[in-house]
């Protein structure tokens, strides 16, 4: 069975409320049957309040343009103090000692090389003329060893020290006794030599009697062998030539022995002569070591001694003076003046927080306020930046410089001094306090409203 088509209806139309125009004379004469509320509501705003609004508009636009296009200096107030460009002298005692006498007192104004106090320099006295003597002795026993060296005899200078004295005797024991032995060598070789002389002659002799008694043998020989002659003669003979020939033979030994004892006996001599010279280099040069040693010494001891005196060592004022009377005792590098020095640059030192750290730079112009002269009657000075600590410091935790216990310090050089209306015995004095006003850069107004917003978006849309 098919499927019956079905058919659709067209849906019934809306009807659509119509717009009724109401002419202003009309709507006017409505308004009169209307409420209050009514009638407000439906009234033209006045033209004042429009304009005002536009103003306000137009006005916060020209704000956000003005602060966008605008920069204000961004200063870094740092306090600080003066301060020399050299450091303050310190005198302290090399060593322990006592105080004999203080000539200064805080304040006081002292000029280079004036006496500032003075030590006991007993010690350093001591030991000075322990070094002396020791140099005294030291360079008598050289010249005498350069004497002995040269072939001379030492003798001390009229006047010279007991050292000397001694080392003269010395050396006169020392002369005797070389000579003396040289002398045994001496007598030993001319023993020899007559031994040898002696030798020579029997030597001869003996040649000469062989020679003889040869030809009586050899005679004795052919009379014999012809039956002229006795046979004993010629054998007694022979004997004796033999007999002859051994005694020669003895003395060639004996001469051969006088001559090797002839060259150990100067060997032993010259052997003598150069261990004597080369004992006598040794101890000198043993002692020219021992006598640089002591002059050293004697340097460092003069140097003591010279400490015992404290003098300034440039034009200076008396900043502190320790409190020691006289008599007290000091230990070594003990503080006991202290001295600011005198027509050297003055400089500004200033501590800053190590937030603002970051916008300084060498060379930065800065304004300094002196606390001791109002800035407003006595004006500023001007500086620039000459120095920046390479790294941070820390304060005592009940001295924290505002924005953290970490701080840098600042070196702040002077220009010319521009104070106004001070005593005419004014002078700027290391110590004093002032504040500086380090010019660090430029900032647009608009980030000091944008910063805060902006670090409290990145830091608020996150989780702790």
């Amino acid at each position: 069975m098919s499927a019956q088509p079905k058919i659709v209806r067209p849906a019934k139309a809306t009807k659509v409320p119509k717009l009724i125009l109401v002419k202003p004379a009309a709507q006017a004469a409505v308004m009169d049957f209307q409420t209050d509320a009514i009638a407000l509501e439906e009234r033209k705003p006045p033209i004042t309040a429009r304009l005002t609004l536009y103003l306000v508009a137009t006005a916060i636009g020209c704000g956000i343009w003005w602060a966008s296009v605008s920069n204000i200096d961004e200063i870094v107030v740092a306090p600080g103090k003066l301060t020399t460009s050299e450091p303050t002298l310190v005198m302290q005692p090399f060593e322990t000692s006592i105080i004999r006498t203080i000539s200064v007192k805080s304040g006081d104004i002292v000029h280079k090389g004036q006496l500032l106090a003075t030590l006991d320099p007993t010690f350093a006295s001591a030991d000075s003329g322990q070094l002396q003597a020791k140099l005294a002795g030291f360079k008598a026993q050289i010249d005498r060893i350069k004497a002995e060296l040269a072939g001379t005899r030492y003798v001390a200078p009229a006047g010279a020290s007991s050292e000397a004295q001694m080392q003269g005797q010395l050396a006169a024991q020392r002369y005797a006794a070389y000579q003396a032995k040289l002398a045994d060598f001496d007598a030993q070789i001319a023993h020899v030599n007559a031994t040898l002389e002696a030798s020579k002659a029997q030597e001869a002799m003996l040649d000469k009697r062989l020679t003889g008694l040869q030809e009586i043998q050899t005679m004795h020989e052919t009379l014999a062998d012809a039956g002229n002659g006795s046979r004993l003669n010629f054998m007694q003979s022979r004997d004796l030539s033999l007999d002859i020939q051994v005694t020669l033979t003895q003395v060639r030994g004996q001469y051969a022995e006088a001559v090797q004892q002839l060259e150990q006996t100067r060997a032993e001599r010259q052997n003598y002569i150069e261990d004597y010279r080369r004992l006598a280099m040794e101890a000198l040069v043993d002692l020219e070591d021992k006598q640089a040693g002591a002059g050293e010494e004697l340097r460092k001891v003069n140097l003591r001694s010279s400490m015992s005196e404290l003098v300034a060592p440039a034009d200076a004022a008396v900043l502190e003076v320790a409190q020691r009377s006289v008599a007290s005792v000091v230990q070594p590098a003990e503080p006991l003046i202290t001295l600011v020095p005198l027509n050297v640059p003055l400089e500004v030192e200033v501590t800053v927080a190590s937030n603002d750290i970051g916008h300084l730079a060498i060379g930065d112009a800065a304004r300094i306020k002196f606390d001791a002269f109002p800035f407003q009657e006595h004006g500023t000075i001007e500086g620039k930046v000459i120095s920046i600590s390479e790294n941070s410091f820390a304060k005592p935790a009940d001295a924290n410089p505002a924005g953290g216990a970490a701080f840098y310090r600042v070196r702040i050089a002077l220009g010319e001094d521009q104070l106004k209306q001070v005593p005419a015995t004014f002078r700027l004095l290391p110590g004093m306090t002032v504040s500086a006003e380090i010019h660090a850069g430029e900032r647009s107004v608009i980030s000091y409203f944008l910063y805060p917003l902006i670090r409290g978006l990145d830091e608020s849309l996150r989780e702790p």
